[in-house]
């Protein structure tokens, strides 16, 4: 769940942050601001105990996100992708960038 769901927090937020601010709702995006460090950080634990979880497992981390994935959820990963945000909290392009509508064709 932290790996997709909260993930795509990451890459949806900023955008609406910028709109709310643009519109001059400041107090809207103070929350989001709020939000989007919590969802880093909720990234971030997911992706050490998913790692920790397949190390122990002895399994490759990205191949086993993406196995989990494809079973699970239905269609391919949507960008845009915040690739640096996610990359902060742990989960590298390497783990959903193969997986994304353009390359499932």
């Amino acid at each position: 769940m932290p790996l997709i769901l909260e993930a795509r927090g990451l890459d949806v937020t900023p955008a609406l942050r910028a709109k709310m601010r643009e519109t001059g709702d400041n107090e809207s995006a103070a929350v989001l601001d709020v939000i989007y460090e919590d969802e880093k950080g909720h990234v971030a634990v997911g992706a050490k105990w998913f790692r920790f979880l397949c190390a122990r497992q002895k399994k490759d981390p990205a191949a086993t996100f993406q196995t989990l994935v494809r079973a699970n959820f239905r269609g391919p990963l949507k960008p845009p992708f915040n690739d640096i945000a996610r990359a902060e909290a742990g989960l590298t392009p390497s783990f959903y960038r193969s997986m994304t509508a353009s390359t499932n064709i």
